[in-house]
């Protein structure tokens, strides 16, 4: 790993990071929009129909994508015969998934998920078909291709969505988004590929590649569980009402998450896996991701945590402020999942597929245990006791798992996040003596102050630790050397 190779994954995940900031921004102004103007049962209703369809989707491509990307070497015979078991699965998801729509609207006692889920079963398909072709593209790292097209499906579905939501003002508005996104992003990805299936070859290396697919799929499996259960016990028991604020909160806190871990995951899984046998800079570069992304989203969402009352009545109007303390308390789970999301990058990376099923199951059982414990006190009383799960033995069980085996052991985790918890308590403190103190964030000014606040305590606290300032001190002189370049050519 040169220079110039390290500068060449730091472009490709602001390329990659660039498409899913506007995915975010983009999204969220669809959120906007929407809950102004769908009713809480609306959103009851397609979480509802997600959730089932979420299942099922996590079988349609059988996990082919992280094990193409995982491969140093693979034949087009390979290639072909897991693009036709990615096929073969997403044609079974989706059939269940319609055979499903009937038990799926008894079950919640509501008709209109018969239809919706049956539409929803015709996407589930389409969106299995590139699994192979997007792999392709992010395993020859042509992320700008990839970027592109993110930015061309996103603003396509967002301005469509809107339209829709405006003029039918129902949950099929949200369906039409999710529909012109799945095309656009299918006949992409296909374009620009190249990729044409042909003959099938399995061999010995296509079955292991397969199995590990397989190891994958059985780790997003049980942990749908853990990110589902919620909503089918809440949806069951407490209704469409309470399940539509616990969605919000949920969606607006973890989305933002999410779509930070996905373009680094994408550049920094294909890098990790040509540095697996090199410790020293396996374990470097893991440490500055870890840091980057702890240092990108954990003030953000201390800020959110303490702020989530005027943030919600600011954001999306007075009548969803009941859903602010349970985003606050699902806030606290963030923090930890801000680090624990970037264990997978270490498990595909490796090639330990089974651990990493392993660690999903327990992880599974784990969540679901909290959500059965809290249902009694409602959406409110799940978000506690799935945030007190997650800081008493989600985050020791993931630092013990990677620590196992690998470069990266649960003591340099400690190590490297050490400061960032510190940095956590911090801002939280700066920032919650000046809303008692000075500004109470009933304005947008005084929001932008205080979410600025909560960096600028939480940067201070962190550079104490020479390992911050160092890291600090690299990415400025990168960001100078880019600058210098640029302003030469």
């Amino acid at each position: 790993m040169d220079r110039d190779s390290k500068s060449r994954v730091a472009t490709n995940i602001l390329i990659t990071g660039g498409s899913q900031a506007w995915k975010l921004c983009a999204g969220f102004l669809l959120t906007i929009v929407a809950t102004r103007n769908l009713a809480a049962s609306d959103f009851g209703l397609l979480a509802m129909s997600a959730t089932t369809a979420t299942f099922l989707g996590l079988f349609k491509d059988l996990g082919v994508g992280q094990a193409i990307v995982q491969r140093p070497d693979i034949a087009k015979g390979q290639l072909d015969a897991l693009f036709w078991l990615s096929v073969l699965a997403s044609a079974a998801s989706a059939l269940v998934l319609a055979l499903s729509a009937y038990p799926i609207a008894l079950l919640y006692n509501e008709p209109r998920l018969e239809q919706l889920t049956l539409a929803i079963a015709g996407l589930s398909f389409i969106a299995g078909l590139p699994a192979v072709p997007a792999a392709l593209l992010a395993r020859e790292s042509r992320f700008k291709a990839l970027a592109i097209l993110d930015v061309i499906a996103t603003t396509a579905s967002v301005a469509s969505g809107i339209i829709a939501v405006i003029i039918l003002r129902d949950y099929w508005a949200l369906y039409l988004s999710t529909l012109v996104l799945t095309l656009f992003s299918t006949v992409g990805i296909w374009a620009c590929s190249g990729y044409r299936p042909g003959y099938p070859h399995l061999d010995k290396e296509a079955r292991h590649m397969a199995r590990f697919g397989l190891h994958v799929s059985g780790f997003n499996l049980v942990n749908y569980f853990s990110r589902n259960a919620d909503n089918i016990l809440i949806g069951k028991f407490r209704g469409g009402e309470e399940l539509g604020l616990y969605d919000r909160a949920y969606k607006l806190l973890l989305f933002p998450i999410i779509q930070l871990h996905n373009p680094i995951g994408q550049v920094i899984v294909p890098l990790l896996s040509r540095l697996r046998f090199d410790k020293e800079e396996y374990l470097s570069t893991y440490d500055d991701a870890l840091s980057m992304v702890m240092l990108a989203c954990q003030p953000g969402v201390v800020f959110a945590i303490l702020l989530s009352k005027p943030l919600f009545r600011f954001v999306l109007g007075e009548h969803w402020v009941g859903a602010a303390p349970i985003f606050s308390w699902l806030g606290l789970a963030g923090l930890i999942q801000v680090a624990t999301a970037t264990a997978a990058w270490l498990f595909l990376s490796q090639g330990r597929g089974q651990e990493y099923f392993r660690l999903g199951i327990w992880t599974a059982l784990i969540n679901v245990t909290s959500f059965v414990i809290g249902l009694p006190w409602g959406a409110l009383g799940i978000a506690m006791a799935y945030t007190l799960v997650n800081c008493a033995i989600v985050l020791p069980l993931y630092a013990i798992s990677i620590g196992r085996t690998g470069p990266v052991t649960a003591w340099s985790l400690i190590e490297t996040t050490g400061p960032h918890w510190i940095g956590c308590l911090v801002a939280a403190a700066i920032t919650r003596i000046s809303t008692i103190s000075l500004l109470d964030g009933n304005s947008p000014a005084e929001l932008a102050a205080l979410l600025a606040l909560a960096y600028a305590s939480y940067l201070m606290a962190i550079t104490f630790f020479a390992q911050k300032r160092r890291l600090a001190k690299r990415v400025l002189r990168n960001a100078y050397r880019k600058a210098k370049t640029f302003s030469e050519g």
